[in-house]
């Protein structure tokens, strides 16, 4: 399967959202339909697009011209660095096109995206469950050696 990488264009709203929410999307694999407003999805779109911030996303596009996943990522300051660092916050490939070097195309993209924006680090999160990705995970990367903590969801 041949597979282009390119920035997200304002066009690809559609496709990218239904990637994002619709059936069988990366927002429903981790159960989180209620918690992705359409506000958030469409201020998030915006955002990718917006050249003052410094969240991106690169698509994945089939043979066919077909949207088939995304990387979703943003540079941000930190306290062990003078350079940024770079987190890949979402990778998602549609189910009917895992196993063919997709998600590792993605992940290579987002490399020389590292690079490219001068971050002096790329690193990324996922869940404990989610074994399929982190098969690829430890051949494209290493265990940083951290757990993830957040905040309680306030009632």
């Amino acid at each position: 399967m041949s597979v282009t990488l390119r920035p997200i264009e304002a066009k690809d709203y559609d496709e990218w959202l239904n990637l994002w929410t619709g059936e069988g999307g990366y927002i429903e694999f981790y159960k989180s339909l209620d918690k992705i407003s359409p506000e958030i999805s469409e201020t998030t779109f915006r955002r990718f697009l917006d050249p003052d911030e410094p969240v991106y996303s690169v698509v994945a596009i089939d043979d066919l011209g077909k949207m088939i996943g995304f990387a979703n990522y943003l540079t941000h300051r930190n306290t062990w660095t003078i350079e940024n660092s770079l987190y890949l916050n979402d990778l998602f490939v549609s189910s009917s096109n895992r196993l063919h070097g997709v998600g590792r195309k993605l992940i290579e993209y987002i490399y020389d995206e590292t690079d490219r924006l001068g971050a002096k680090d790329c690193y990324w999160a996922t869940q404990f469950e989610n074994h399929r990705a982190q098969l690829l995970y430890t051949k494209v990367g290493e265990k940083a050696g951290f757990l993830l903590y957040r905040r309680p969801n306030k009632t």
